[in-house]
């Protein structure tokens, strides 16, 4: 026990020693060879750590790096999503307002005439009925036969039965509705019918009259039942034999009717009651 601080200070006596040789060695240069050899040996590996060190470094910023670029993403996509349901709301209200444009044009036009809007709020569901319902009912004046319409001074049908609040419409293209109606051009007469398939038929056109594909087919007012000059549609096809008395005309009608979503019902106008004598 006695020998070991006297062991201890011997060995510190040595490294001081060695210290002090190894430093006068290296300030004379006799230590260049060993210390080239060393850095040969030790360069390597000291690189391998700087570059290991460095790799975990980057390595460690790019988990942050991707950590805000996936938030920076998360911005983005929550703004382009904003973005886009901003554009589709654009787009409808620029289409409500283009349909709504069309309605004030008719009447700024016909200011003879009375007009409610609504809104087409269902359709019938049997394939045998061409009817829909519009968001107006007695509340608003309406009555059975009244003419309803859309842009354009186009004709949709004729209101059929009404509710407090709701109506429904019987369409052109309804096999029980029946419209006088005329050519525009040659001003010859006929009438226009539904058929099952929701088409338009123009039936009991004269022989002798000249009908083309084209050709405009407005309602003609005769019966007193309805406005004259709506659009109903154009002329698509002639059917003519000699055969028959009557020529017909396959129309396409001025409406999109599965697309309707805004009508005007004209309020003021009251079909006439001929009596026979």
């Amino acid at each position: 026990m006695i020998n070991r601080p006297r062991s201890r200070s011997w060995a510190l006596f040595v490294l001081a020693l060695v210290a002090v040789v190894t430093l006068v060695l290296h300030e004379l240069g006799q230590l260049r060879p060993i210390e080239d050899l060393l850095q040969v040996v030790i360069g390597p590996v000291q690189r391998s750590v700087d570059s290991l060190v460095g790799s975990a470094g980057g390595l460690f910023g790019t988990f942050r790096d991707a950590r805000e670029l996936r938030e920076e993403n998360r911005q983005l996509q929550s703004e382009i999503n904003r973005l886009k349901t901003d554009n589709i709301r654009l787009k409808e209200l620029e289409a409500e307002n283009a349909t709504l444009r069309d309605l004030l044009k008719f009447t700024r036009s016909n200011t003879t005439f009375t007009t409610v809007p609504a809104d087409v709020i269902g359709r019938d569901p049997s394939p045998y009925l061409a009817t829909l319902i519009i968001n107006v009912g007695e509340n608003r004046g309406l009555k059975p036969g009244m003419p309803v319409i859309t842009g354009g001074s186009a004709m949709v049908g004729r209101v059929l039965q009404v509710n407090l609040r709701t109506a429904k419409v019987q369409l052109l293209g309804d096999v029980a509705s029946a419209v006088n109606a005329l050519i525009q051009n040659s001003r010859a007469t006929g009438l226009v019918r539904g058929q099952p398939d929701g088409s338009l038929v123009m039936d009991y056109i004269p022989q002798e009259e000249k009908v083309k594909p084209g050709d405009i087919i407005l309602t003609s007012g005769l019966g007193g039942d309805l406005p004259r000059a709506l659009v109903i549609g154009t002329v698509t096809d002639v059917t003519k034999r000699d055969i028959d008395l009557f020529q017909s005309a396959t129309l396409h009608s001025a409406v999109d009717l599965n697309r309707l979503e805004v009508v005007l019902v004209i309020t003021n106008f009251e079909p006439l009651t001929i009596q026979s004598k």
